[in-house]
């Protein structure tokens, strides 16, 4: 009897800290409207470069690579603090918090692949005459170091974010082999169609109760 009594509180111990990790890992809301800012900002990047390629913007005048960068920075800060904001509301219409161990999981997982991300687009793109090549590696770059900083989230969570790094992971090798000179496709397919419908999952998967 004790043993069963063990097994069932070990059990709801697991489910609470489930459904906390899942409030603070998948904002399936937070993802969409994500996607979506990616999407113009992809779109507003083929209006200023007139190409697909992101190397392109080496060709634009020095104001124009500020505001194009910019662009993106904008974009970065917003997605992060839409997710705080969905995440913080979701949490708490549940009785959960964001806080503890679920975040610090995820700074932890998170925090080295966005680190060096950085330090390699600032590698890239801060020479006094930066490469077609090495610009054109930033989005596949940025896609695979994503991807293992998810994959890496979802070990304390459920399987979606774990499918959603390794998506990024390969599909941003893929663009990195094949496809450098698409980046404002590859951007748009991956942090932006990709985000939104894997948010469309997780909402729908929310309303069906799944685990």
């Amino acid at each position: 009897m004790e043993r069963e009594e063990a097994l069932a509180r070990i059990a709801e111990i697991q489910r609470v800290m489930e459904r906390a990790t899942r409030y603070t890992l998948l904002p399936g809301g937070a993802a969409v409207a994500g996607g979506g800012l990616v999407l113009i900002g992809c779109a507003v990047s083929y209006g200023m470069l007139q190409s697909l390629d992101f190397a392109e913007m080496l060709r634009l005048s020095v104001a124009q690579q500020v505001a194009f960068c910019l662009l993106w920075l904008a974009i970065g800060v917003a997605g992060i603090a839409i997710e705080f904001v969905v995440t913080t509301r979701a949490a708490r219409r549940e009785g959960l918090s964001t806080g503890g161990r679920s975040t610090r999981a995820a700074l932890v997982s998170l925090s080295p692949s966005v680190l060096v991300a950085m330090l390699l687009t600032y590698k890239f793109l801060v020479p006094l005459e930066p490469r077609t090549e090495e610009v054109q590696y930033i989005v596949p770059l940025w896609m695979m170091l994503y991807g293992v900083g998810v994959f890496s989230l979802g070990q304390f969570s459920i399987r979606p974010p774990r499918l959603l790094g390794l998506v990024f992971i390969v599909a941003g090798a893929l663009a990195l082999l094949h496809f450098q000179e698409y980046g404002v496709v590859t951007a748009a397919l991956s942090f932006g169609l990709l985000h939104i419908l894997f948010g469309l999952y997780v909402i729908a998967m929310r309303r069906r109760g799944a685990p």
